[in-house]
């Protein structure tokens, strides 16, 4: 909402008038303020100064500062003699009080600085007499050393007290000014100013309404009546425009006849300047592609910067060139067909080919890919433009992108053929190393010392390892060329769950850890190999172990839950070896295996079920089974997923992230199909 004229007046004179009385009452109180300061600081100089010569003269005979008599009366005079000060203080060179008025008096051991005016005042803050200024002068004996000072303070509060006297005298006198010069303002305002403002407001709007007889009222001011006169010239000059405007407007609306059909003619006219405007506009010389315009007579009429770049021609030399022509300049293969599908194109159609030539400036073999359409000009005759991309970067990268691609099956090949060769070269030579091994342990334990017996053992617990590591190769190898053999049972999951957590008691006894079983009642059972689907629940399980630290809880969870049926692995009767996947929901059982571990990085989390990706850094490796956050060869994962995956079941991690200090924790998650009588068991549940 707009305030009207009057209120503007009276809230800036308000406010001037605020801020310089304001400003004056400020500036004065400070300047009394500072003027009384001063004023007793002089004083105290005065009263300390005689003071300290009275001393200085008792002292110049050899006395100590300690040996004079009657200082405190001396003190406790100052300080009776004038009121304003506080206090009245002498203390030696260490800052030790001797003589002082009576109390209240600070401890100057105990006060703090606030701020510094001279060498010898200072603003301290006592504590017990708030802010005080101190004035310390010196007390030199005959040997000129410093024997002690003379301290003498005021306090704060005393001017702070008599400045809020002089603000209140201010104030009323400032007041009483406001309040006579608001008044006057207001007076002169209304009568001199807003009045007259009014009377010429009332003019103009009679003006606005129409009528352009309105006379000027009469106005006090100079300024307010050359506005008056202004506004009886504005409706003199209107009165004459009225009339002329009346005279013109038969004019206009034949003139506006005439313009709308001159404006219809133009638009026809913008039409076909558009058609045109489109044309070049695909034509621009700036455009990154080469392109070429060719006439009903296959003569290129039309080339652009890109295009003299790209075939290393010029303008001059492509345009006026058969197109036929100009291929064979360039050396373009199978020019025949090029030229005979460039022919082919007709309006409203386009067509694409591909460009093999030799560029002529630097004899560089070119790959171009060639996008054709066709237009019909002004004089109905067929126009085709040729737009070529450079797409030899792109073949260059497709054949170093199937170079690695093959590289890279061969090393993954070679990696897979020593998995396999590795794992049943170190079976052999294993298998008779623990034979032996169990035959010195059972058939000659009595020939061999504690000490053999000891060695015998933890050769033992290597082999032991080592054959696990190789199974472990095995299983990734036979996962890998689909050659593993499967015993399908149907088991009921929480029997499953239950016995892989069996399998891992002395690990958690080992490690002080608690494992937490949450299983649903009444699954579905489900069909699988079950020492294969053992092996991976116990491998999510052991590494549970080994990431949890000692003392921790680890959970397995059961539920049922419905999700799109995935793919099966191996499948015979389709293409690719995979069953095609139908529509709608299936049910799962999901098993859940929840740590209180280090967890792992996002980034981590789709490769932990990768070949050999646990092997990191050798230095952390340990032959432990759970150790904590112990590795091994970096195969329990894989073999999890590949044996989930040749169930039609899914494997995945969930985790916040890898964090030592607060452990965040990782949950493995494991889908696996139920049996068909899963349905009915479900509508039961329900």
């Amino acid at each position: 909402m707009k305030l009207s004229l009057q209120k503007r007046i009276l809230i800036f004179s308000l406010v001037v008038l605020t801020l310089t009385i304001a400003g004056n009452t400020w500036f004065s109180v400070d300047s009394f303020r500072r003027s009384y300061r001063d004023g007793v600081l002089r004083r105290c100089e005065t009263l300390a100064g005689g003071l300290s010569r009275q001393v200085k003269v008792v002292l110049d005979l050899g006395l100590s500062l300690k040996e004079i008599n009657g200082l405190s009366e001396k003190c406790q005079a100052v300080v009776e003699n004038d009121p304003e000060i506080a206090y009245c203080l002498i203390e030696d060179d260490s800052g030790s009080l001797l003589y002082h008025s009576n109390p209240p008096y600070p401890r100057m051991l105990h006060a703090e600085f606030v701020e510094n005016f001279s060498d010898q005042v200072n603003l301290i803050d006592t504590g017990s007499l708030g802010p005080v200024y101190d004035l310390a002068v010196p007390l030199y004996d005959f040997d000129d050393d410093l024997a002690g000072r003379v301290r003498i303070g005021f306090r704060n509060a005393v001017l702070d007290q008599l400045a809020l006297e002089h603000l209140y005298q201010a104030l009323v006198v400032l007041g009483g000014a406001f309040a006579a010069m608001f008044a006057l303002i207001l007076f002169f305002a209304r009568r001199d100013l807003v009045a007259p403002i009014r009377k010429l407001c009332d003019m103009a709007e009679e003006i606005s309404a129409g009528n352009f007889q309105a006379q000027q009222p009469l106005m006090r001011s100079r300024e307010l009546n050359v506005l008056g006169d202004a506004l009886e010239g504005m409706a003199r000059s209107l009165r004459e425009r009225d009339a002329e405007i009346k005279r013109n407007c038969k004019e206009l609306e034949e003139a506006n006849y005439e313009l709308q059909t001159s404006y219809e003619r133009l638009e026809s006219i913008s039409s076909e300047l558009g058609r045109s405007r489109e044309m070049y506009r695909s034509l621009l010389d700036e455009a990154s592609d080469a392109i070429l315009v060719c006439d009903e007579d296959d003569m290129i009429i039309m080339a652009n910067k890109s295009a003299e770049a790209f075939f290393g021609l010029t303008r001059m030399h492509i345009e006026k060139m058969n197109y036929f022509s100009f291929l064979e300049t360039l050396s373009c293969g199978d020019v025949e067909k090029q030229f005979g599908r460039y022919q082919t194109v007709r309006p409203g159609a386009s067509a694409d080919t591909e460009l093999r030539f030799v560029r002529p400036a630097d004899r560089k073999a070119l790959i171009g890919w060639a996008v054709m359409s066709a237009i019909v000009g002004r004089d109905r005759k067929r126009l085709v433009q040729i737009i070529i991309r450079d797409a030899t970067s792109e073949e260059e990268t497709r054949h170093n992108l199937e170079r690695a691609t093959r590289e890279l099956e061969r090393l993954n090949q070679m990696k897979n053929t020593f998995l396999g060769l590795a794992s049943h070269e170190l079976k052999t030579p294993l298998t008779i190393i623990m034979g032996y091994l169990e035959l010195l342990s059972s058939e000659f334990s009595d020939q061999l010392d504690e000490h053999a017996q000891d060695m015998v053992k933890q050769i033992t617990n290597a082999s032991e390892r080592l054959a696990e590591i190789v199974r472990d190769m095995l299983d990734v190898s036979m996962l890998d060329s689909k050659t593993i053999d499967l015993v399908s049972q149907v088991v009921d999951p929480n029997d499953l769950v239950r016995r892989a957590a069996d399998k891992v008691k002395s690990g958690l006894e080992l490690r002080k850890q608690t494992i937490h079983l949450e299983l649903s009642e009444s699954l579905p059972m489900i069909r699988c190999d079950v020492d294969r689907m053992l092996q991976a629940i116990g491998n999510l399980v052991g590494n549970a172990i080994k990431f949890t630290p000692d003392g921790g809880m680890i959970s397995l969870r059961t539920r049922l839950v419905e999700r799109p049926r995935l793919p099966e692995r191996f499948s015979q009767e389709s293409e690719g070896r995979l069953c095609q996947v139908a529509e709608g929901l299936f049910p799962y059982v999901e098993i859940a295996i929840a740590d209180q571990g280090i967890g792992i990085a996002e980034e981590d989390q789709d490769t932990i079920f990768e070949k050999f990706y646990e092997i990191g850094d050798v230095e952390e490796h340990s032959s432990g089974k759970v150790a904590f956050r112990s590795r091994g060869a970096g195969l329990g994962l894989t073999i999890v997923k590949g044996v989930v995956a040749i169930h039609g079941g899914a494997v995945w991690v969930e985790s916040p992230g890898h964090d030592q200090e607060t452990m965040p924790g990782s949950t493995f998650f494991v889908q696996l199909p139920v049996t068909e009588s899963a349905p009915e068991q479900m509508a039961e549940q329900e």
